[in-house]
């Protein structure tokens, strides 16, 4: 394992070759792409992740906001807000190869490939939809009912469960939500909450360390990320302002993020649940982030700035 020390990430490269209102990524690892979608666009950027080339532009349409890329089937998954979708990309061809209706308002994403399991979050809704990404069908036609206004989702495939970000912030009507504090744990066997977590004011996204079974969620309102294991809350880590985007790479043990009110990165020592790094400035408004975990290199999509910071661990 490499060790952050007196070497820390630094900003290799910063690409441009994006649409404009940049937001979230994913890497397929095989095919040396990065996906970023073009939130009022409606479109999909596929760049080469060595160079930052832009190699196709897919038009998806909507309002276009998270993106996961299942690396065994490599296809790529994209939550379509406005039209309440999720599309299915193929990864080798760029073509999409179905846009599948699930509710109103889709935000965030998850993809199992040990459960073969899509999960999504309907902001207006407040509900989890569950989809099989074999069939690309619906399992949960009438949701799962979550906490105010979910944005982000987590899935622990080994205990079967989700972990569901109830932020309180809704776009359709544009309002806020007091209540939107808690973190939702979802039994998959049961398809039913079996816990409420309180984590602080309008958590945004999550993210599962499969290895550790620890659960990572921004706290954008309180500049912090909890640490959830299980059914409750073991630690605080206090970050840049308005944790937005989250990536972990398990091999070298970091979690990486986007602060996106200070224009900067944290990263994490997920071993620890130290912070290791902060204040590495990116461009302006970062939101998705993704990780490569041979490479070590983090996809930093800045939407305001329109670029993507390519960030390189110590000794590449």
């Amino acid at each position: 394992m490499m060790a952050l020390g007196s070497a820390p990430y630094r900003v290799s490269q910063t690409w441009t070759q994006v649409d404009p209102t940049p937001h979230f990524s994913g890497v397929d690892i095989r095919l040396h792409k990065v996906f970023v979608s073009n939130l009022a666009q409606g479109t999909v950027t596929v760049l080469n992740s060595k160079t930052g080339q832009r190699l196709a532009t897919i038009a998806v349409g909507g309002v276009v906001h998270t993106v996961m890329v299942d690396q065994q089937t490599q296809r790529v998954y994209v939550t379509d807000i406005a039209r309440g979708r999720l599309d299915v990309i193929n990864a080798k061809t760029d073509h999409i190869l179905a846009e599948i209706p699930v509710a109103k308002h889709l935000h965030g994403l998850a993809v199992s490939q040990r459960l073969h399991e899509a999960f999504v979050t309907d902001i207006s809704t407040s509900r989890v939809y569950v989809v099989n990404t074999r069939t690309n069908s619906v399992i949960t036609p009438r949701g799962i009912p979550v906490g105010p206004n979910p944005w982000g989702i987590a899935v622990l495939a080994k205990t079967h469960t989700l972990y569901v970000a109830n932020t309180g912030i809704n776009l359709f009507p544009n309002s806020v939500n007091p209540q939107g504090d808690t973190v939702s744990v979802i039994n998959l066997h049961t398809l039913a909450v079996t816990h409420t977590i309180q984590v602080g004011p309008h958590p945004w996204n999550v993210v599962a360390n499969p290895q550790t079974r620890s659960v990572y969620v921004g706290v954008s309102a309180a500049n912090q990320v909890a640490v959830i294991r299980g059914d409750r809350v073991i630690g605080d880590i206090q970050v840049g302002k308005s944790p937005h985007g989250l990536a972990l790479d398990p091999k070298l043990h970091r979690l990486f993020v986007n602060d996106s009110a200070s224009n900067a990165v944290s990263v994490i020592d997920t071993q620890t649940n130290q912070l290791a790094q902060k204040n590495l400035a990116v461009g302006r408004q970062p939101q998705g982030v993704s990780v490569n975990p041979k490479t070590g290199r983090a996809y930093v999509v800045n939407q305001q700035s329109q670029t993507v910071s390519i960030l390189s661990p110590p000794g590449s």
